[in-house]
């Protein structure tokens, strides 16, 4: 539930949601493994091992198994690792050796011993402890980034299954080591020249596609689209790497504009050590039914943190909403071991609408944790609310990714949290309150990347909602880095045929200049002309924003 590392100290069962009700995830009736810990990685005087290109280290037995039973193996090894610091308590020798005689021995000797014991048992969780993290190689300092913008208009004219590529858009990345992971994050913005608009965008390796395929749906001429697509690529090989972002309409009846007022894109890409990322793909079909959390097959994945250490938790999931209503939404969230990550709220890092069934789509959900050290397994969960229970259901099916990348603590500037929900009624940007993070800028080509989500919970059936990032220096100036100041990064809106509800970004920011610079999020809403006022939104209930220096040698 609330993802700080103070959450340890609380028992899981014991905790309520804002609403009142249980804990929707713990995880119920965990057996206790036997056995050693899982692998934690190489030490930190060993080098790190190569694995291979991606499912390499994978056995053939392990690819054939079921979804759930590689779920049950995952929460097994986490659970043996954690287990391990209790079992070392319980083989101490004080606790082995020394029998007591309850008969002749006074209550104040009893307690002193109890007292003891628990000392040992104390100083022996540490020390088991204190072996696991002695097995994970400490984060990086630096992480070679490569950065290309543009903003040249550009009228798409190919059609699906043909790809056409943004102009501006490509990256030539060559990694040091071939098992290095690649963060890989395109940010653009579309407008549709139709009513009835449909896009597919993704992110190409050498012509291939290799991420999940990102979509729009739009009922409204000239409603654009902010269209974030990360992706993690381990391609196993140390050579120069060629990315493009590539785009289409979905059939010969649409059309669109890519930056229709040169509105500046970008692509970039980060490239971090192997032993600092965990990720894991799946694309099994599985239907998701009105009710409470369950578990998304093949999406959850374990990665140890050394102290200090924060985890950048990145997910695409492509689903099919099979509803036609705007009372029903489809919700997913992050849970690490028994705990949400979008907090107390328990409103989901991600909730998703559609006027009509078919409309296929990528949902994304980004944020960074602050666990405590340890072995830690997270999870992709997903829920479906509605108003009318009959024939209602969401479909999880394509390609979908869990990515968890491990950042050392002094180069990360949050998580900042909201501070509680607000009431966003203005046409003008309102500073969204605790949604804000300052960073120390070392050299002027440092780059800074932003990691930002909250929630929007419209007050009324038709809505316009847009979100954005302001970026203030020490002059005290503000400047807006969305795409235009009117439009800000991200719409949330009723007029969309499919959407995503809680805006999210991973975005790549030069602000060219040492000093101390502000990052924070802003809201505003605008009229829909269904009234006379502008219908309101609440903002707040969770989200984050944190800042992560990319500082070059």
């Amino acid at each position: 539930m609330v993802a700080t590392a103070n959450q340890e100290e609380v028992d899981p069962a014991s905790l309520l949601t804002d609403a009142g009700f249980p804990n929707p995830h713990v995880r119920a009736n965990q057996p206790r493994p036997a056995g050693p810990p899982v692998a934690l990685g190489p030490r930190p005087s060993e080098p790190p091992v190569v694995q291979g290109p991606k499912h390499a280290a994978t056995s053939k037995a392990q690819e054939k198994a079921p979804a759930s039973t590689r779920v049950e193996d995952k929460q097994a090894d986490c659970s043996a690792a954690k287990a391990q610091v209790a079992e070392a308590a319980e083989d101490t020798p004080k606790a082995k050796d020394e029998a007591i005689d309850e008969e002749s021995t006074s209550d104040e000797e009893e307690e002193d011993e109890e007292e003891e014991e628990e000392d040992e048992e104390v100083l022996a969780q540490a020390r088991a402890l204190a072996d696991i993290l002695s097995k994970v190689t400490p984060c990086a300092d630096f992480y070679p980034v490569t950065l290309a913008q543009a903003s040249d208009r550009q009228r798409n004219e190919i059609h699906a299954p043909k790809w056409s590529y943004a102009k501006g858009l490509r990256l030539m990345v060559k990694p040091a080591n071939a098992d290095d992971c690649i963060l890989l994050v395109a940010n653009c913005m579309l407008t549709p020249e139709i009513n009835q608009e449909e896009s597919n965008w993704a992110i190409h390796r050498a012509g291939h596609v290799v991420s999940p395929t990102f979509a729009t749906h739009s009922r409204q001429l000239g409603w654009s689209h902010h269209v974030c697509m990360p992706y993690v690529d381990q391609p196993g090989k140390r050579m120069e790497l060629d990315y493009q972002v590539g785009f289409n309409s979905g059939s010969t009846l649409t059309r669109f504009v890519l930056s229709p007022e040169r509105q500046r894109r970008h692509f970039f890409a980060v490239t971090f050590p192997a032993y600092q990322v965990s990720w894991v793909e799946e694309d099994t079909r599985q239907a998701i039914a009105p009710g409470t959390w369950n578990d998304v097959d093949g999406t959850d994945d374990i990665i140890t943190v050394l102290p200090g250490d924060k985890v950048l938790c990145i997910c695409t999931i492509r689903y099919d909403a099979q509803w036609s209503s705007e009372m029903n939404r489809g919700r997913f969230t992050i849970a690490r071991d028994d705990f949400g990550l979008d907090g107390l709220a328990d409103r989901g890092l991600q909730s998703v609408r559609a006027l009509g069934p078919d409309l296929k789509r990528v949902a994304l959900m980004a944020t960074v944790d602050d666990p405590p050290p340890g072995p830690h397994l997270y999870r992709v969960r997903s829920a479906l609310t509605t108003g009318c229970d009959t024939g209602v259901v969401n479909v999880i099916e394509g390609d979908r990714q869990l990515a968890l990348l491990r950042l050392p603590g002094h180069l990360v500037h949050g998580p900042c949290r909201t501070e509680g929900p607000v009431t966003i009624d203005s046409g003008n940007w309102m500073e969204i309150p605790g949604l804000s993070v300052t960073v120390n800028l070392r050299k002027a080509r440092d780059k800074v990347m932003i990691v930002y989500h909250t929630d929007c919970n419209p007050e009324d059936y038709f809505y316009e909602a847009h979100f954005t990032v302001f970026r203030r220096g020490s002059s005290g100036s503000a400047k807006n880095i969305g795409y235009t100041d009117g439009f800000g990064i991200e719409m949330i809106s009723s007029d969309y045929r499919a959407s995503s509800e809680y805006p999210v970004g991973i975005l790549c920011d030069s602000p060219g200049a040492l000093g101390t610079w502000t990052y924070y999020m802003a809201a505003k809403v605008v009229n829909t002309g269904t009234s006379s006022e502008n219908p309101m939104v609440t903002v707040g209930y969770s989200g984050s924003i944190t800042g992560i220096l990319l500082t070059t040698k």
